[in-house]
């Protein structure tokens, strides 16, 4: 048996920047939901930063006959994806994150919308890490830092606390992940971490520098079996 999951990320709906309009970053996100059903997917796992105001009613109207799981981002606001998605909604700390023990894998959906992993939901994952299984991470920020001017400006406050947490298991773990807005595989120890493309607009890889590019949507195609987990990433290309 194989287990397919659609990773998004990044859709940036009705944002202001870079587009000026409500049409460009919708087209963009079912331009991508079109990939995704032509390959046969139902389950979706979106890492945040989904949108503002009215876009937000528009990505839960697009994918509501979808499996969805969301772990949110930093342009997510608690109270308005509350009122969407109740999975793991923790009214006390305002966030959103949960776990599900599946087949092969445990899975584990962090919420690092505030730009780090709070105390209570670390306490929370130390827990979380204790399972027989290999363990999947759904999480906005990437947990291993890269030497990009990106990394420099918009990194996890508290990513080394959390790599430190990871690092305490025998059980491999696989992170993916978004924030970038471009593709990136790193390994750590027991670590596998996958940033995927945006699938509003990317950022091209560079130390010095944040140069965007418009014209290019992504999104990840994630296969589980019993014995291994990989993916690919695929691409949409616009003539902008």
């Amino acid at each position: 048996m194989i287990e397919r999951i659609a990773h998004i990320t990044d859709l940036h709906l009705d944002e202001s920047f870079p587009f000026n309009d409500q049409i460009s970053a919708r087209k963009r996100f079912d331009a991508v939901l079109k990939s995704i059903e032509r390959e046969n997917i139902t389950q979706i796992v979106c890492t945040g930063d989904i949108g503002e105001n009215d876009g937000v009613q528009y990505f839960f109207e697009k994918i509501k006959t979808k499996d969805i799981s969301i772990a949110l981002g930093n342009h997510d606001t608690f109270n308005q994806m509350s009122t969407y998605y109740t999975i793991g909604v923790n009214h006390d700390s305002k966030k959103i994150y949960s776990s599900i023990v599946k087949t092969y894998y445990k899975y584990i959906y962090l919420d690092s919308s505030a730009g780090s992993i709070d105390d209570k939901q670390l306490f929370w994952l130390k827990e979380e890490l204790i399972s027989s299984k290999p363990i999947i991470i759904f999480v906005h920020h990437p947990i291993i830092g890269l030497n990009l001017k990106v990394d420099e400006i918009g990194k996890l406050e508290n990513r080394d606390q959390v790599i430190a947490i990871l690092k305490t298991v025998k059980n491999t773990i696989t992170i993916y992940c978004g924030h970038y807005h471009l593709e990136s595989t790193l390994n750590e120890e027991n670590i596998t971490q996958y940033i995927t493309p945006a699938v509003s607009f990317q950022i091209k890889k560079d130390v010095n520098t944040i140069e965007i590019e418009t014209t290019v949507s992504g999104y990840r195609i994630i296969e589980i079996t019993k014995d291994s987990i990989t993916s690919q990433v695929k691409y949409i290309t616009y003539a902008n």
